[in-house]
């Protein structure tokens, strides 16, 4: 087994680069899933706008919603209840609302795709907290089909009588199918890591994210891990030192 954890590659014009290997090594770097496929947009919310709130020169630089995907792209899971997560820039607590959407049939990569919403949370008890905010899988939340593709989205509500003020942010996860080797081999061990790191080998970026973010991160290798993860989301070293930086808030609902 090889216990060197570097950051999940990165998607460039020019194909795969490595990131960096954070202190502790645990688990290989890998691409993004295959087909090319992308999402629609960047995970992130446009420039460096927020809902008016005051941010320093430094952070301002950095957008104020940014979803944990890699680096923008499309990201595969098993888990039919995945673990969403974002980071949030600034501090003022504002209203947060959650959608996810399904690819209606018949959809081709030839075609724009099209969404149908599937699930919805918008009420006064998610409000937004600087940091990172996950979103733990609950029955509350919709089973989602192997095979399928899914757009979730995050809003955060910077004037609720101006909703062309609000910023977003979305991409998109697919459920792939369970492979029997990968299952077999899961099995045969109860250690967060070792899952992570398989996990990992099979492209499957939601389901790092869930074993990494489940709390608490109580042993230094689960810790360099959940900094990896943060990483290869980062575009530029601002963004990488406010994620690595970040608290963080697990949802329930």
């Amino acid at each position: 087994m090889n216990h060197c954890i570097s950051v999940f590659s990165k998607q460039t014009a020019t194909g795969l680069v490595a990131g960096a290997v954070l202190g502790l090594c645990l688990m290989p770097a890998i691409g993004l899933a295959d087909g090319g496929d992308k999402a629609p947009t960047s995970g992130r919310s446009s420039g460096g706008r927020g809902c008016g709130t005051s941010a320093m020169p430094v952070q301002s630089q950095v957008p104020a919603l940014i979803l944990l995907t890699p680096n923008g792209q499309q990201g595969q899971t098993v888990s039919t209840r995945p673990t969403f997560a974002w980071f949030v820039r600034d501090a003022e607590p504002l209203p947060l609302e959650f959608r996810l959407y399904e690819q209606e049939p018949g959809d081709s990569a030839q075609s724009e795709a099209r969404f149908t919403l599937i699930k919805e949370i918008k009420d006064d008890r998610l409000r937004s907290t600087p940091g990172i905010m996950v979103l733990s899988p609950t029955t509350a939340m919709p089973e989602l089909m192997v095979g399928k593709r899914y757009r979730w989205q995050v809003e955060l509500v910077c004037d609720s009588n101006r909703p062309s003020s609000n910023l977003f942010a979305e991409s998109v996860v697919e459920v792939v199918p369970m492979q029997p080797q990968l299952q077999r081999q899961l099995a045969q061990t109860s250690d967060r890591v070792e899952k992570a790191r398989l996990y990992a080998q099979a492209n499957l970026w939601y389901d790092v994210l869930k074993t990494a973010f489940i709390t608490p991160a109580d042993t230094t290798k689960l810790q360099a891990l959940r900094l990896s993860l943060l990483n290869s989301v980062a575009i530029d070293a601002t963004e990488r030192k406010l994620l690595q930086d970040s608290a963080i808030q697990s949802i329930q609902r």
